[in-house]
């Protein structure tokens, strides 16, 4: 089962510092806790078994482990757990993999954890086609009965986790970093929602911070998790693509949308498909490959974007110039469509475009308005 920190201190201890252990290396570690599922059983192992699985240093510092400061704001609404492949609460699909995590942080409802589960990733910095994308198909998905996986990155990730919420569902976030660092740090609220209504999961030893290695490992987790992996929008090269091939290594399906020849952010969709990714061109196509229910015929709530302008400096911007670009992403639209999109007066969209392009933030092009990267 589970454990739960916050209740004995000793267990907590050691359990921290198993899972250090994993910097030695995360199969070793995996086939140690595969023989011994607890600290105490890797205590108690002698002989033969414990020479074979290396074990003399590790019993060491489990037998006499080094004072660990455990935040205290670990423990609470959403107290912190740590599962292993031996636990019934590790996800069964992510159990399969040959290279999954030795052990999980978890925060949250921990059952959602063995549901039927969608991945959805994609870019950072989405266009407005592909917020509106990420959008509804997340939400259907939640409305099928399916929990959304995805990384808690800025642009797809957090808008697909959001629309799953909102559509009165469920989802995991799957962070590159410690369970105690939440990163992207602006994301900390939508962190602490999906604590309440979802799961929060990480399978690096607590203070680890973001490193550019934990999110190709991250993005394994985040695909192993399902049976399939659908890419909403991606460039090329991208770490969205890396997900994708490593669903493809798991032996999972990727489910790819389509996007234009000129649509730079869709080049990492196209390449997908000319690999042989499925193509899907609508909600009823991806509940058709995944074998789900139609969702209710109730439309879903509307989701309006973060108030995010990607590479931008944003400090000297207001709300409005803010949420503007933010919806423009790497896209072209014409004031009439971001107008209606934000449910603006035409005179106050005008304004806020006015002020960007003096700003030089963005331009005027055939067929509207297009940020300046």
């Amino acid at each position: 089962m589970a454990h739960q920190f916050g209740l004995n201190q000793i267990a907590d201890t050691r359990w921290l510092t198993l899972t250090r252990a994993v910097e030695k290396s995360a199969r070793w570690l995996d086939a140690v806790l595969q023989a011994c599922p607890s600290p105490e059983a890797i205590l108690g192992c002698a002989g033969e078994p414990a020479k074979v699985l290396a074990l003399e240093g590790l019993q060491r510092a489990l037998d006499k482990p080094a004072p660990i400061d455990f935040p205290s704001g670990l423990i609470g609404d959403s107290p912190l757990c740590l599962i292993t492949p031996q636990d019934p609460e590790y996800p069964p699909l992510l159990r399969e993999c040959p290279d999954r995590p030795p052990f999980l942080f978890c925060r949250g409802v921990l059952p959602y954890l063995g549901a039927a589960t969608l991945s959805i990733v994609g870019t950072r910095k989405p266009s407005l086609e592909g917020r509106r994308a990420a959008k509804e198909f997340a939400g259907a998905a939640a409305a099928s009965g399916l929990v959304v996986v995805s990384g808690l990155a800025l642009g797809i990730d957090g808008i697909a986790h959001d629309a799953a919420l909102t559509a009165g569902g469920s989802t995991v976030a799957v962070l590159p970093s410690g369970m105690d660092r939440i990163y992207p740090a602006r994301h900390q609220r939508l962190a602490e929602r999906v604590m309440a209504e979802g799961v929060l999961v990480s399978e690096f030893p607590l203070g680890t911070p973001p490193r550019k290695h934990h999110f190709h490992r991250r993005n394994r987790t985040l695909s192993g998790f399902s049976e399939a992996t659908l890419v909403v929008e991606a460039g090329r090269p991208s770490g969205t693509l890396i997900t994708a091939s490593a669903a493809a290594d798991q032996g999972r399906d990727v489910l790819v949308l389509p996007w234009s020849i000129y649509h730079r952010e869709g080049a990492g969709c196209r390449y997908l498909l000319e690999d042989g990714a499925v193509l899907v061109q609508s909600v009823e196509t991806m509940r058709e490959h995944l074998g789900v229910p139609t969702a209710p015929s109730a439309s879903l709530p509307q989701v309006h974007p973060p108030a995010s302008a990607g590479s931008f400096s944003v400090s000297t911007l207001d709300a409005d110039q803010q949420a503007m670009l933010a919806l423009l992403g790497s896209g072209t639209h014409g004031a009439d469509t971001l107008s209606a999109y934000l449910n603006w007066d035409i005179n106050r969209c005008l304004a806020c475009l006015t002020a960007l392009e003096v700003s030089g933030r963005i331009q005027r092009v055939s067929g509207g308005y297009t940020a300046i990267a």
